[in-house]
C-alpha cells in the first residue's frame, strides 16, 4: 500500500481538526460542514476515527463512502470548494462528496448507517481539476485515468443535516 504523502496527511489532519470535538482544544460539538451529494450541496456534522485497516473501515461503513478530492500536489482544488463557500460561508468544508444519504432506498447500494469510509481521489499530474460533486463523477474520472482513488483506514461518522428535500 502506498504511504500517505505529507500533503494528503495534512488534508486528513485538517478534516480531523474540523470534525472531531475537542481536537482544536475546545469542548464544542462537531462543527457543521458542507459538501456534495448527487450534484447538490449538503450539510453534515462529522467526526472521524482511524480503524486498523482500509478493509476494516470499508466493512464498518457498509459501502458508504465519503470522497475527498485533491490535486496532484495534495491540495483540495479551489473549483471543488468555490460553490460551497459561496453558498454556505459560515460552514467549515472539506469539499467532500457523499455517495449515500439516509433517504436512499431501493437502490443497489442503499444507505447503510451513519459511517462512511474516507476515500481520496487524487487528480493526475498535468490534469486540470474540475468540480466532482457526485460519486459517479469521481468513479468515472478514476476509470478514465484522470486520477486515482485511495482507500484509507479512516472512518467518518457524519450525520447529514436537513436532507429530506434531497430525495
Amino acid at each position: 500500500m502506498k504511504k500517505l504523502q505529507l500533503p494528503i496527511f495534512l488534508a486528513v489532519l485538517a478534516l480531523l481538526v474540523l470534525a472531531v470535538p475537542g481536537a482544536r482544544g475546545d469542548s464544542s460539538a462537531a462543527v457543521t460542514n458542507s459538501g456534495w451529494y448527487d450534484h447538490q450541496i449538503i450539510q453534515y456534522k462529522a467526526t472521524a476515527e482511524v480503524t486498523s485497516s482500509p478493509q476494516a473501515a470499508n466493512l464498518i461503513a457498509k459501502g458508504n463512502i465519503v470522497y475527498h478530492i485533491v490535486d496532484a500536489n495534495g491540495n483540495t482544488p479551489a473549483v471543488q470548494c468555490a460553490p460551497l463557500l459561496a453558498a454556505l460561508p459560515q460552514d467549515a468544508t472539506s469539499c467532500n462528496v457523499l455517495n449515500r444519504i439516509p433517504t436512499d432506498h431501493g437502490v443497489t447500494n442503499q444507505y447503510n448507517g451513519g459511517a462512511w469510509n474516507l476515500q481520496i481521489f487524487h487528480w493526475k499530474n498535468g490534469v486540470a481539476p474540475t468540480l466532482l460533486n457526485k460519486d459517479d463523477d469521481i468513479t468515472t474520472a478514476a476509470n478514465a485515468g484522470l486520477g486515482s482513488l485511495e482507500i484509507t483506514s479512516t472512518l467518518v461518522r457524519c450525520p447529514v443535516i436537513d436532507f429530506s428535500s434531497l430525495r
